[in-house]
């Protein structure tokens, strides 16, 4: 999605991105059509099929308050909730609407209950296109089922800081018979995305998580031993700073300075360094990179699955391996990655230019062998260790 929003920004485009409530989605799921779906629609017969029905089909539920527990009934909706499989058949059962969103020419992404329609504002129609597919969707998972909530659901207007001044603000937006105000932010995954895709917001969100955290593990500190003040920290904090930092890549360097204060004041609280003590031989001697190259080795390790197995398609498409011309010199380099010319350094930040200008910066050794990924990470951490600390 971000960089279909990327792409949009560099063609002079406003997105505007609608997240859809679903409430108590997971509860109202018809069996018996979940069954015919993956069956029919997905093709899954047999042994497989067994399984699946005899997960979910003669459930039944009770409730206990202390000694007292009511008569069992048979459970004829929904999929067990907080189960492994709970969001995978809930996007099967879901997953026809795809055809409903795509026939409007909008693009969606989902993930469980999860939607998000976005749509490029390039065209006068591209509202009356979002409304009509609105009202479709709404229609189908009444008669399917689910519930859609209107008045829980998100909008917000996507571009960068130019185009957002010359255009103007868009307060609010009709969706059907619904007016939704548009936020300057809003919460996708775990991840803060804001209007103009600065997650500043995003990072506001980590340092407050993270000095929570650490100012608990300080009171602690002198109690446990550093082995496990280390465990701790790479567990709580560590953690948040990696989940889906390679959406951090070409942001300013304001963010990426008070992460890494947030790692520098780990650091010493894991270790008793004090303030006054140089904290580039602490990081090295708790092999923590650096808050900038963790970043990188997050999308240089994404770059590596996806060109190996070519998954998931939609990054897959995203990415070409350069064929030069002509015999180079520079020929012993293979699995180069064509990397495209970029108008403004905000597209710059898309993943179809991040991915090639990281991957084509590693050294070959790195990235002529494509058989393993253990080794392939290894060497990567080695590559951008000695590059953090060869000084």
């Amino acid at each position: 999605m971000l960089s279909d929003v990327y792409r949009n920004a560099e063609n002079k485009a406003r997105t505007l991105l609608l997240q859809l409530d679903l409430s108590a989605a997971f509860d109202t799921l018809d069996i018996e059509t979940l069954v015919n779906r993956i069956e029919h629609t997905f093709g899954i017969t047999g042994q497989a099929l067994s399984w699946l029905k005899s997960y979910i089909n003669e459930r039944s539920q009770f409730i206990r308050v202390g000694n007292k527990q009511s008569a069992s009934k048979s459970c004829e909706f929904g999929v067990p909730q907080g189960s492994v499989l709970g969001p995978l058949l809930f996007t099967l059962y879901v997953a026809p609407i795809t055809n409903v969103i795509a026939s409007f020419g909008i693009s969606h992404s989902q993930y469980a209950d999860d939607t998000q329609l976005y749509i490029a504002l390039n065209h006068d129609n591209a509202m009356q296109s979002l409304s009509d597919c609105f009202n479709k969707i709404h229609h189908w998972f009444s008669v399917n089922g689910l519930s859609l909530n209107p008045t829980k659901s998100e909008a917000i207007v996507i571009g960068t800081d130019a185009r957002q001044r010359s255009e103007g603000s868009i307060d609010e937006i009709t969706v059907g018979d619904t007016l939704i105000r548009t936020s300057e932010s809003v919460k996708s995954l775990g991840v803060i995305i804001d209007s103009t895709l600065s997650f500043d917001a995003h990072v506001d969100s980590l340092c407050k998580a993270a000095h929570f955290h650490m100012r608990a593990l300080s009171h602690i500190r002198k109690c446990v031993p550093e082995a496990v003040a280390l465990s701790v920290a790479s567990a709580i904090v560590g953690a948040r700073l990696d989940y889906c930092n390679s959406v951090l890549y070409g942001t300013s360097k304001s963010n990426i300075q008070r992460l890494q204060r947030i790692q520098n004041s780990l650091a010493r609280i894991v270790t008793g360094t004090k303030r006054t003590e140089h904290i580039s031989p602490v990081l090295a001697r708790l092999h923590w990179l650096p808050l900038i190259m963790r970043v990188e080795y997050k999308v240089a390790l994404m770059t590596f699955k996806i060109v190996t197995t070519q998954q998931p398609g939609y990054l897959f498409d995203l990415v070409k391996f350069h064929t030069p011309a002509r015999s180079l010199r520079s020929s012993t380099k293979v699995n180069r990655l064509h990397v495209e010319m970029s108008k403004t350094v905000f597209a710059s930040r898309a993943f179809h230019h991040a991915a090639p200008a990281v991957w084509n910066c590693l050294p070959p050794e790195l990235t002529n062998d494509l058989t393993s990924i253990t080794t392939f990470k290894s060497g990567l951490k080695t590559h951008l260790y000695c590059r953090a600390f060869r000084h």
